[in-house]
């Protein structure tokens, strides 16, 4: 079993996570995932970076300790990482004692070998990202990445002989292709050719901070506290055969000091250097501007998912943005791959593969030895996009899949193979049942929720991984269909409609607006009781030929027996927005005339054609 140790950086906790937070951790998260399922021995960490400047500002006019502070704010990361299924192994704290103790003894070894020395640093610094710029790397005067007037520095410091390292940095760079994408790497190969100067790890105008071991005067500079926790977090622990780590995953504002900085630290300190930085963009607004907490205009995570699902967003981030570049966050857009993807693509092939099965073969999952769809996915392809960091083609062309399963159901038109050939309509559904199957392990990296209930639906109990990406080993199981994977979510209409309105009528509705509402007579074929309400049933219906039986949730327990429910026409608006009533999807509403306490069906005055349009 290979070992794998994949790392986000520490985020500073001066305030919530944003969706750029996030990203980073999604990415993250896919890779580790993807990464499990090859059957390899995962370790993750995440965390917060607790040691900077502006925790210590915040906590001075909020009059609580700095440490008071960090504490606060490592909950909503971590509630945050877990609401969008990070599966992070270690969540890192650099107030944390062992982690203190190890910079300590880094530093001190440094120091000892003569590549740590006292001068005295002038020079301009941003605050909010604790980094040392030049003049020439400013933007009238501001920094680079906050737009806020950087701060002209004078004092006693301590400093890093990096320049020692440099050749040596730019050696292992090329040698390694230490950086993803290559524009990456070329850029710092450049910017290195400016030359390299020794950097100052210490301050003094603090008392925030860990200090320094053989001048306590002095506190160990942010990121010479930070970069350390990845390897705080393996050599001495019972973690230490996890490093070198196999891929350090950050944006691009933070490149200098994961290329340039922490490799010639690991150099001098003897430590094994990390075998890749991955490297993303930055998460735009619609207009273009870079989105951080500094700045005001970041996007609530936790806020997008009382719209969306989680696995919408995740899915939305790695498939619409390519590794790498920077890319906008639309809400317009999200909602468009939802719908579009989600919902019509791989929504409606689960929920019309599993209605089948339900329909023609009472839930039971049909067997065959003929393999017609699953010969047609191309698994060392996406792998290979996978190993090349191309996690959005991967994506797209899982969907290729997707869709070919698709048009497999439309070429073979199981409802009518229904009618005259059962043993053509076993093959067809069960390739498609195994399909889904192999879906569910190929998303489960991107959609964890998703390919989780996909799998419950299918009966399965089993941890499947990468080996089971192979035709026949679903066995006759029976389905556990509940509704659709994802439901249609309408884009808000902002314009002001103009209501007329009178004592007697109330207020009116537009003609067009009752032209889009849709009724059907509908028969009953399938009734059970609500498992979390008292005074619920969920109904199954049927509506007519071509048409795909529909779940409905109805308040009618109580009124009608089961049994006597079973072959009764009623009338359903069907296009009505699917909505999930305590916990149970439903696809559509029947009508019912209510008075006191008394309830009656809508039904026909006579039997019709099931399916028959109401106007």
């Amino acid at each position: 079993m290979l070992k794998y140790y994949i790392t986000t950086p520490i985020y500073y906790p001066s305030g919530k996570p944003h969706i750029g937070t996030v990203y980073t951790n999604i990415i993250s998260d896919v890779l580790a995932r993807w990464n499990s399922l090859h059957g390899n021995k995962v370790f993750f960490t995440t965390g917060t970076d607790e040691h900077a400047q502006d925790v210590e500002k915040i906590a001075k006019k909020k009059k609580i300790s700095p440490k008071e502070h960090a504490d606060n704010m490592a909950i909503p990361f971590k509630e945050t990482f877990k609401k969008y299924d990070i599966s992070f192994d270690k969540f890192v704290r650099t107030t944390d004692k062992k982690h203190e103790k190890f910079c300590q003894e880094l530093v001190q070894k440094l120091y000892d070998q003569g590549d740590v020395y006292k001068g005295k640093y002038e020079g301009w610094y941003c605050n909010s990202c604790e980094t040392y710029y030049t003049e020439k790397d400013l933007e009238d005067g501001n920094c680079p990445l906050h737009n806020k007037k950087a701060n002209w520095m004078e004092q006693e410091s301590y400093f890093f002989k990096m320049s020692k390292y440099q050749k040596k940095v730019e050696e292992y760079i090329k040698k390694q292709n230490y950086i993803t994408p290559k524009n990456y790497q070329k850029f710092i190969l450049s910017r290195m050719k400016e030359g390299v100067r020794d950097l100052c790890i210490s301050r003094s105008n603090s008392e925030w901070g860990i200090p320094l071991p053989f001048d306590k005067k002095h506190r160990i500079w942010v990121w010479f506290d930070a970069l350390p926790n990845y390897t705080s977090s393996t050599l001495n622990t019972d973690k230490k055969d996890f490093w070198p780590a196999d891929v350090h995953v950050i944006a691009h504002d933070i490149l200098w000091h994961h290329s340039v900085i922490w490799l010639s630290m690991l150099f001098a300190a003897g430590i094994k250097p990390p075998k890749r930085l991955l490297v993303h963009g930055y998460i735009k607004t619609e207009t273009g501007d870079k989105m951080s907490k500094s700045l005001g205009n970041v996007i609530d995570p936790l806020q997008l998912i009382k719209t969306y699902p989680v696995d919408s967003v995740r899915y939305f981030m790695i498939r619409e943005i390519p590794l790498g570049q920077d890319g906008a966050f639309s809400i317009k857009a999200l909602n468009q791959r939802h719908n579009n993807e989600l919902v019509n693509d791989l929504g409606n092939l689960q929920s019309r593969t599993l209605t089948m099965i339900e329909k023609y073969f009472k839930g039971k999952i049909p067997r065959t030895n003929k393999n017609e769809l699953v010969k047609k996915l191309n698994f060392k392809k996406i792998n290979d996009l996978m190993l090349n960091y191309e996690l959005h083609n991967a994506l797209s062309e899982i969907w290729k899949f997707i869709n070919e399963c698709n048009k497999y159901i439309n070429a073979n038109k199981p409802w009518e193979l229904a009618k005259n050939n059962k043993k053509k309509l076993e093959v067809v559904l069960y390739n498609l049942a195994d399909s889904l199957r192999i879906i569910s392990i190929l998303i489960e990296p991107f959609m964890p929720n998703t390919s989780k209930t996909i799998k419950q639906q299918l009966g399965l109990k089993k941890k499947e991984n990468f080996k089971d990406l192979k035709f026949g080993l679903l066995g006759n199981n029976k389905i556990k269909k509940q509704g659709y994977l994802f439901t249609k979510i309408e884009e808000e209409k902002m314009t002001e409609k103009q209501v007329i309105s009178t004592p007697e009528a109330g207020h009116y509705i537009p003609y067009k607006d009752w032209e889009k509402m849709k009724f059907r007579v509908a028969k009953i074929i399938k009734a059970e009781p609500h498992p979390n309400a008292d005074k619920l049933l969920v109904l199954l219906v049927d509506l007519g030929k071509g048409e795909q039986d529909r779940q409905i949730v109805a308040g009618i327990k109580g009124t009608y027996e089961l049994k006597n429910l079973i072959g009764k026409q009623i009338i359903v608006f069907t296009n009505l927005q699917p909505t999930k009533i305590r916990g149970i999807e439903s696809n559509g509403m029947l009508l019912a005339a209510s008075f006191k306490d008394k309830l009656a069906l809508l039904q026909p005055d006579k039997e019709i054609e099931t399916g028959a349009r109401i106007s």
